[in-house]
Formats: structure tokens, C-alpha cells, sequence
């Protein structure tokens, strides 16, 4: 369903986006970093557990950023249905914890449990909310925009009104 390029502009633009997010926390706050840090390898573990296995497209080319091949660290599980729930919790987790670096610059701002930001700290805050927007909405275009997945509410799949065939 996705080409092997979907998958790879996909995550080319994810993981230098997390890992400058990375940066970002690592430099103001150890806390907030070790938070991002943690909770983004669970999603990462956890999510693959609870998602990707019960997924048709395990082990094969989807756009979330390579996850389908992280997913091969647990067998397939066909014995339950893809779970739209762990779906949409995953989805959320991520995207609270992608927030963290912008939270981290609010804080500076009002010089609260972050030291104050410098240009350059601002500059590459910046740049994280922009490769973020960017990957969110790319990966929007080419993955949940084409996922025939009825049990992700992002999905177009469930957007469809019921009984339309293409």
C-alpha cells in the first residue's frame, strides 16, 4: 500500500525531529529529557506491543516512521483485532511528549524550572516546532490520509462514510 520512499521521508523527517527535541530538553531541563527519553522509548516498545503486532501490515512497508520493522521484536499476534484504543493512546502519548520542548521554552519564557533561552536555544526551538509541523503534516498527507485502518479515527478508512467503496 505505501512505498518504501513514504516510509523513508517519513522518517527522515521523524527521528531527526526527536532526536533535536532531544537536544533541546538535554540542554535546559534533565528532568523534562528524561522524561522525552523515557516515555519515548515506552511508546516506542509499548506501542509496537500494543499497536503493530495486532496490525495487518506488520513487518512491511507502513509510513510510522519505520515502526511496522521495529515491530518484528514481537511475533504477530492475529488471535485479537487491531486495537483502535492502543492506536489512539499511542498517537496521543506521542504527541504530548513532542510537546515537551515547547513546553520547555515556555517555561524559560517565564523563567520558571528552565533557565532562561539564548538565541541559539531559540533558534533551534524553532527549527524543532517547524521539522515537527512539517513530519505531522507529511506524515498526515501519506499515511492516515491512505490508511484503509477503520479502527484509527485518523485514519481515511474511518473518515469514509460507511458503505463507499473507491
Amino acid at each position: 500500500m505505501w512505498s518504501r520512499q513514504t516510509v523513508l521521508l517519513n522518517s527522515l523527517l521523524f527521528y531527526p525531529t526527536v532526536i533535536l527535541g532531544g537536544y533541546v530538553l538535554w540542554e535546559k531541563s534533565l528532568v523534562m529529557f528524561s522524561v522525552y527519553a523515557g516515555v519515548g522509548l515506552g511508546v516506542i516498545v509499548l506501542g509496537r506491543y500494543f499497536v503493530c503486532r495486532r496490525c495487518r501490515y506488520h513487518g512491511v512497508d507502513c509510513p510510522s516512521f519505520g515502526y511496522s520493522y521495529l515491530a518484528r521484536m514481537f511475533r504477530k499476534d492475529e488471535t485479537k483485532p487491531f486495537s483502535g484504543l492502543a492506536c489512539h493512546i499511542d498517537i496521543l502519548v506521542q504527541v504530548l511528549v513532542m510537546l515537551l520542548p515547547v513546553l520547555a521554552w515556555i517555561f524559560g519564557g517565564l523563567h520558571v524550572v528552565v533557565p532562561s533561552y539564548d538565541t541559539i536555544d531559540h533558534v533551534l526551538t524553532g527549527t524543532y516546532v517547524a521539522l515537527a509541523v512539517t513530519m505531522l503534516g507529511v506524515y498526515t498527507a501519506t499515511g492516515c490520509n491512505r490508511c484503509d485502518i477503520a479502527e484509527c479515527r485518523l485514519s481515511k478508512a474511518a473518515r469514509e462514510p460507511k458503505g463507499r467503496t473507491e
